[in-house]
């Protein structure tokens, strides 16, 4: 049956009328409501019958209208019904970070780094945003609302570049849609920051005073002073990973590694009690490092920095690049090449030296 306004007006509850000029276009009656539906089948043969809306708050023409866009989707394989559902149960981005954090950062190291930055510089900027609707402008805002700390403001783009990843992988997202591939990270200094020779004779004073109050922490902090070692290798290692005057990681940050004991870290490390797994006992002597460092008067010098200044201190001992990069477990000689500068400094002081003793010579 062709519909037409007579027909529309007086169908009965219950009947449902179909337009013969328009192929699926339908007409149910209701008690009290008429709507306007659409029949069609997806390419996969799932069968659709979405709602086009009630009569007469759309006419007949203006539902056949929407019924021809509707089937020409369909025609080019697409699911408009299918792709409605998906747009409202579609997260937002608050939505999808409480998953991240849920399902995947617990399996990694910087989780509790991750949900620092998810809470103070993502959500305030996108948590209320659908994630199929954000784009590359969006991130380029968050990137530059940071821009005073450009370091800080590339790994919040690393981690939210992740989390997208992990939103297509998830189907919230299409795929190869990632709005943080195309916003440039900020340039960064690299830091170059040692322990100098008039900073370590106050530490040492720090770490002896410490020492009976806090030996577990005094230990931790003199193993990374001796090995070069990242703080993670040394809060994990554990008793049975020994072996002489080595400790052999089944995995670090590059994977397994050889963490080579000079007689300093041995003797710290037989000093320790055995009645715990770990051979340290604790996770991080960051707040008694802050406390040694205050009263150091170095309060910038990290921990991370005494594992810069153990390859200082190689260089200073005769060890070339490659062989810094081996005792600090680098993967990439890249890495090594931050010291670079360092080996030129010994070489111009030498070259300095060597031409003052022959100028005495000459003399």
């Amino acid at each position: 049956m062709e519909l037409n306004n007579s027909t529309i007006k007086s169908v009965k509850p219950g009947i449902t009328l179909h337009d013969s000029r328009f192929r699926g276009l339908q007409l149910r009656a209701f008690k009290g409501r008429t709507s306007f539906y659409l029949y069609y089948r997806t390419r996969d043969g799932k069968e659709r019958r979405p709602k086009l809306g009630d009569y007469p708050t759309i006419k007949l023409a203006q539902a056949r209208d929407n019924a021809r866009e509707m089937l020409a989707l369909v025609a080019q394989g697409k699911d408009p019904m299918g792709d409605l559902k998906t747009t409202r149960v579609a997260p937002n981005m608050k939505e999808l970070c409480e998953k991240y954090l849920a399902e995947y950062a617990p399996r990694k190291k910087s989780a509790i780094t991750d949900q620092i930055n998810i809470n103070t510089h993502i959500l305030p900027f996108l948590g209320k945003m659908r994630v199929k609707d954000i784009d590359i402008p969006d991130i380029e805002a968050l990137h530059k609302s940071m821009s005073d700390y450009p370091t800080s403001a590339n790994r919040v783009r690393s981690l939210c570049s992740k989390i997208f990843n992990l939103a297509e992988k998830w189907k919230y997202r299409e795929r190869y849609t990632n709005p943080c591939f195309q916003v440039t990270r900020y340039p960064e200094k690299k830091r170059r920051r040692y322990m100098t020779p008039k900073e370590a004779e106050k530490i040492s004073k720090g770490l002896t005073k410490y020492k009976d109050t806090n030996p577990e922490a005094v230990a931790f902090i003199y193993l990374l002073i001796f090995t070069g070692a990242r703080k993670g290798e040394i809060a994990n290692a554990r008793w049975e990973w020994l072996d002489g005057n080595k400790l052999n990681l089944p995995d670090s940050k590059t994977g397994a590694k050889t963490i080579h004991l000079p007689q300093q870290a041995i003797d710290i490390i037989n000093s320790l009690p055995r009645y715990k797994e770990t051979i340290v006992g604790i996770k991080d002597p960051t707040r008694l490092w802050r406390k040694i460092r205050s009263e150091a008067g170095c309060t910038d010098l990290r921990l991370n920095d005494l594992r810069h200044s153990f390859a200082s201190a190689g260089i200073t001992a005769g060890l070339t690049l490659p062989q810094i990069g081996e005792l600090l477990g680098h993967s990439d000689s890249r890495t090594t090449s931050r010291y670079a500068h360092l080996v030129d400094d010994m070489a111009a002081t030498a070259a300095n030296e060597t031409a003052n003793i022959l100028d005495n010579l000459l003399s």
